[in-house]
């Protein structure tokens, strides 16, 4: 019981500053986010959750009181049971309506804190929560400062996360609201492409690609990919502002979107992860006005991007001229015209000829695969691969984590080892910006659909120790401990 009326019921998660609780009020009988400050800087954090709490958007968890408890400061904020844009863009594709209704409500929660004179400087895919109805709620305020606080920039320092930091504040211009909208285009680009249109490395290379590089946009068209690139402009003076943004994708009222929760690991359907569609060449030429040759190929993609012509369509037919007769022989697997013809004296002939012939189809080659292994050091634990090497402290062997791919196929998605603080502690995760924490490296490939042609499990992200701890485990009760979500699939043997 915390000041003698909000109930803890279990944890809902946590982060650099502190832990977040699900909590009953006992007075008034509503269930509340318990956010338990565990900061250096209780009084910045606590002032800063004061001023959002002046907030009042649809689109804003908000603040409902600040409370002190046996030396403990917490937060008492809004209830949102949703999952963020992150665990959405972990486990689907998006389309241009649903991350534009994304874009235009988190617009609204910024507009809403830049007339209140807040900027938040932290907006990205893991501060955004989606509800099932399409409601986005735009969280986290924990390094907000209003744009007249004469300590915003005094320390020298950068707060945010790098990725999604607007070139201007690595030149040392203050937070604004022109910057808070430049972490909402990098944060639309990401959700409709399916990655950081910045995030490198190391954060001198993020920094390098913010400052120099140009994004690439290669789903997004029309309005949206003129919004996103109108938000990415290097000169905030020349960026979109919030009322440009909001005239160029309309209101959210004209886009209604309905997003599924993550409450549970759902496979994606093909539709979620379209397969490149490729289209094949039409080619014809006119030989003396009376001989057209045509050929249509078709040509199939298959997971491993191998294409193959179908046995139905390795019929070559030309046309002769009028008195002569014609038979089509099967072409080669290579779909190339046949090099002699054989006269035929009937037409049951000629159409015997030009059936197709059976073909084999090429064999499959075999999926290369990497062993995953669980280590710890005591204390921390460590997801291995062999394309990444373990901290040489980790050298106790939990065991085996399944098996992941070598190398990308259909229904994959990259799998990433990230670094919590500098305590020792490591993840895993299923996103490049490793839920705001450190990259490490790269694991491999783990699957999003179970594979067809392999045994599979679930692989889940666990925490023990009240959280402190991370480690992954195929127990979907995390042999005991809290189960923070689904991964993804991997194979049950190489």
């Amino acid at each position: 019981m915390i000041a003698g009326r909000y109930r803890t019921i279990r944890e809902l998660g946590r982060g650099g500053m502190g832990v977040v609780w699900l909590a009953e009020d006992q007075v008034i009988g509503r269930r509340v986010a318990l956010k338990e400050l565990r900061t250096s800087e209780t009084e910045r954090v606590l002032s800063e959750a004061r001023t959002a709490g002046r907030l009042n958007s649809p689109n804003v968890v908000a603040i409902h009181d600040v409370i002190t408890d046996n030396g403990v400061t917490y937060i008492v904020m809004e209830l949102v049971e949703a999952p963020t844009l992150t665990d959405l863009m972990a486990r689907r594709t998006f389309t241009e309506d649903e991350v534009a209704s994304i874009g235009l409500q988190t617009l609204s929660a910024l507009e809403a804190a830049h007339a209140a004179g807040i900027v938040h400087r932290d907006v990205k895919p893991s501060n955004i929560m989606v509800a099932p109805d399409g409601t986005v709620k735009l969280t986290d305020f924990g390094i907000a400062r209003a744009m007249d606080d004469p300590g915003l920039t005094a320390t020298g320092g950068i707060m945010g996360s790098p990725g999604y930091m607007a070139p201007e504040l690595f030149a040392g211009k203050a937070p604004s609201p022109a910057s808070d909208l430049w972490a909402l285009g990098a944060t639309m680009f990401h959700a409709i492409e399916g990655h950081s249109p910045f995030q490198r490395d190391t954060t001198a290379a993020t920094m390098h690609a913010i400052m120099y590089d140009e994004p690439v946009l290669r789903r997004a068209r029309g309005p949206l990919a003129t919004v996103i690139m109108g938000l990415l402009h290097q000169n905030p003076a020349q960026r979109l502002t919030a009322a440009q943004t909001r005239a160029q994708l309309g209101s959210p009222s004209e886009r209604t979107v309905v997003i599924e929760p993550v409450t549970t690991f759902v496979a994606p359907t093909r539709e979620e992860f379209p397969e490149p569609k490729r289209t094949g060449l039409i080619a014809g030429a006119a030989v003396a006005a009376v001989v057209v040759i045509a050929l249509v190929t078709f040509l199939i993609v298959r997971p491993n991007d191998e294409p193959v012509t179908p046995a139905a369509q390795q019929v070559t037919t030309t046309a002769t001229p009028p008195g002569e007769t014609s038979s089509s022989a099967p072409s080669s697997s290579s779909a190339a015209p046949s090099s002699s013809q054989t006269p035929s004296s009937t037409p049951k002939s000629t159409q015997a000829q030009a059936q197709p012939q059976p073909t084999s189809a090429p064999q499959k080659p075999k999926r290369k695969t990497l062993a995953l292994n669980r280590w710890n050091d005591g204390k921390w634990y460590f997801t291995a691969s062999p394309i990444i090497a373990k901290p040489s402290q980790f050298t106790a062997k939990d065991g085996p984590a399944g098996w992941i791919a070598e190398s990308e196929e259909a229904g994959t998605r990259k799998l990433y080892a990230c670094k919590i603080g500098t305590a020792g502690d490591y993840m895993t995760a299923v996103n490049r910006d490793c839920d705001g924490h450190e990259f490490a490296g790269e694991l491999g490939w783990i699957f999003t659909t179970q594979p067809a042609d392999a045994e599979s499990r679930v692989l889940y992200r666990c925490t023990r120790d009240s959280g402190s701890r991370h480690f992954d485990s195929l127990d979907g009760d995390c042999e005991g401990e809290h189960r923070d979500g689904p991964l993804g699939y991997v194979l049950t043997g190489p």
